[in-house]
């Protein structure tokens, strides 16, 4: 029984480490994996992440995101910029919009 529940821990840790590992290749990805970062881990599941379809030199690309709010202030961040490293996205920039 004890070697069950190691197996199930590893499982567990293989599909985590997994799931860790291709937030890295979508910038969908990368929004959620910030969530998550950020304590809001239901928010990277149920928030609404929108292609606008615009490239910023500085920024990069610009997503709209409903439904994600700063914790401490209760704002609305609906505002994210990703840019793409090699392979790799990575979230820029959050804010609001004006």
């Amino acid at each position: 029984m004890k070697m069950r529940k190691r197996h199930v821990f590893i499982a567990a840790a293989i599909v985590v480490i997994l799931l860790w590992m291709v937030s890295f290749f979508s910038p969908e990805g990368a929004i959620r994996r910030y969530m998550v970062l950020h304590l809001h881990p239901i928010s990277a599941f149920t928030s609404k992440m929108t292609d606008m379809g615009r490239y910023d030199l500085q920024y990069g690309h610009l997503y709209d995101v409903s439904g994600y709010s700063a914790r401490t202030t209760r704002d609305a961040l609906s505002v994210f910029y990703v840019k793409k490293k090699g392979p790799f996205w990575y979230v820029s920039s959050v804010g609001s919009a004006p």
